[in-house]
């Protein structure tokens, strides 16, 4: 029972590799609502930074692309011990000029035998 953080990190040269760089962190735990224990949540946030090669090699087709980035976050709440509802929602900034940020929505319900 608690919370936590956790990263990730890792560099390339890029070639041919199509990420050079990228980063993930975020916080999680159990929930601090009281009576809720058992809940669990988790917010998180990531960049990959994406190789110059795999850029200019795109933007000769036309594709013009950029690093991309984006935020989660997720709330699993404990009905039973053997029945859970998940809500969870991501924000992506796609690194495309051409397309919108992109937000996703998602509810879960899980059982467990």
């Amino acid at each position: 029972m608690g919370w936590g953080f956790f990263a990730e990190a890792s560099i390339s040269d890029g070639n041919p590799n199509p990420i050079e760089w990228h980063f993930l962190g975020g916080l999680g735990g159990n929930s601090p609502i009281p009576g809720r224990q058992s809940d669990r949540w988790g917010v998180a946030y990531f960049y990959y930074g994406l190789s110059n090669d795999l850029i200019d090699g795109l933007g000769l087709a036309g594709l013009e692309l950029a690093d991309e980035q984006g935020v989660e976050a997720f709330y699993n709440y404990f009905i039973t011990p053997w029945l859970r509802l998940s809500g969870d929602i991501q924000w992506i900034d796609t690194g495309r000029n051409d397309l919108d940020d992109a937000v996703f929505t998602a509810v879960r319900l899980q059982t467990r035998f």
